[in-house]
């Protein structure tokens, strides 16, 4: 390894060997221009690949077809709710589809209402997810439960999501409902590969993948399989019964 005496002789060893490559010191300022742009665009590409939020609105509104009457109800009241909380107003509608299917007077005597929320997690949800915080509140208010699930959504969302999980969010898609029915610990547990143990939470998440999967398509299998085999049917008509339609 060549030694110098000084910095000065060192510069000019430098600039003498870029010369004996063939290049003239403009060269060498396109270089460092080229490497400079690339850097630049490389750090913009960054930004906005984690700035893509996952399960974010892709429409205004409900935008699959055969999402049930019932919910389609709803559909004010769940577009301005998936905007508020920044949620994909037909991801806010598949959910209400398998919890109540669009009836405001769902009762599994743990959860109530549309978004079918039990009290300790409305709890959580009026005191640390609303835009504006609440201390009273009725889960078979129409308005307040949609409001509650599409709040509780977006921090599961939040939580489980990633832009890694670009561009169909699938898994982000599979995670929120698993967490939504069986826990953020059941959601935990299939991100970290140690699978779901709950069965009906294993067939509930299969179902929101399925749905979401399934969104723009004219006809759903899963949503079919859903309301014929699965009991779906009987939340629609109990829905159809209660809201005269």
């Amino acid at each position: 390894m060549e030694k110098f005496k000084s910095v000065k002789e060192q510069k000019k060893h430098l600039v003498i060997s870029w010369h004996k490559l063939g290049f003239k010191k403009r060269d060498l300022g396109f270089l460092l221009s080229g490497v400079v742009i690339a850097l630049i665009g490389f750090s913009i590409y960054i930004l906005i690949v984690h700035s893509e939020v996952p399960l974010r609105p892709e429409t205004a509104t409900i935008d699959s077809p055969w999402i049930p009457k019932t919910v389609k109800y709803w559909q004010p009241e769940i577009d301005a709710m998936a905007k508020r909380y920044n949620i994909d107003p037909t991801f806010l509608a598949i959910i209400m589809t398998i919890e109540s299917g669009g009836d405001p007077k769902a009762n599994s005597g743990e959860a109530y209402g549309l978004m079918q929320i039990t009290p300790l997690t409305a709890r959580d949800i009026a005191s640390k997810y609303l835009k504006t915080p609440v201390k009273h509140y009725n889960l078979f208010n129409p308005d307040t439960s949609i409001e509650f699930g599409a709040a509780y959504l977006n921090w599961l969302r939040n939580t489980f999501g990633s832009y890694t999980q670009a561009p169909t969010y699938d898994l982000t898609a599979e995670a929120v409902g698993t967490a939504y029915n069986g826990g953020p610990g059941a959601a935990a547990d299939l991100l970290a590969g140690r699978g779901v143990i709950n069965e009906q939470t294993v067939l509930y998440s299969r179902n929101v993948l399925y749905f979401w999967r399934e969104r723009h398509a004219s006809s759903s299998p899963a949503y079919l399989r859903w309301r014929d085999e699965a009991g779906g049917i009987r939340l629609i008509q109990a829905a159809e019964k209660d809201l005269k339609i």
